[in-house]
């Protein structure tokens, strides 16, 4: 409506400038008011089933849905915890590091793991490549992470970025469950 009404006035203007005398061709001749700009007004999205955990970390990201179990406890733990900052030694309840974080995601389900990467590593069962399931952690030297499925991990990864989803990096997966 506004642009109507700036349109109006400056006609109005520019008409009193360029009459000639009263009673001169007083013929209506404004320009049409300009065309409405359409509004799209967005329908919103119908009611589905509760969305599932986003694990996108800024680079085109999926959603990864926790497997049920033991598993879908450790992995929904370590998910929660996205976001929290890294400090060197700790396991929660607001800061990570790497075997911090997984040594208190499977203190969920009652697996007590050890405060340090090589030893939970050689606590674990060896998942041959191709095989690995959402909850095995992922060993690489001096780092784990918990593999969450779809090609990702969690990870508590270091100060700069904290707790974190990425692309899993290579490494040899263990099992605990």
């Amino acid at each position: 409506m506004a642009a109507y009404e700036r349109a109006d006035k400056a006609y109005r203007t520019l008409r009193l400038q360029t009459r000639t005398a009263p009673g001169a061709n007083d013929a209506d001749t404004r320009p049409a008011p300009p065309a409405q700009p359409s509004v799209n007004v967005a329908k919103p999205a119908p009611k589905t089933a509760a969305p599932k955990k986003s694990t996108g970390s800024g680079s085109g990201g999926s959603t990864v849905k926790p497997p049920s179990g033991a598993a879908g406890t450790v992995v929904s733990f370590a998910l929660a915890q996205v976001g929290k900052r890294y400090v060197y030694a700790t396991s929660g309840p607001n800061t990570y590091d790497c075997s911090g974080l997984v040594s208190a995601a499977y203190a969920r389900v009652g697996i007590k793991l050890p405060h340090q990467s090589e030893q939970i590593a050689a606590r674990g069962r060896r998942v041959p490549s191709g095989q690995w399931m959402p909850g095995d952690v992922i060993h690489t030297s001096g780092h784990v992470a918990i593999y969450i499925g779809g090609g990702k991990v969690v990870e508590a990864a270091n100060p700069s970025t904290g707790v974190r989803v990425a692309p899993v990096r290579g490494g040899t997966a263990y099992r605990f469950l």
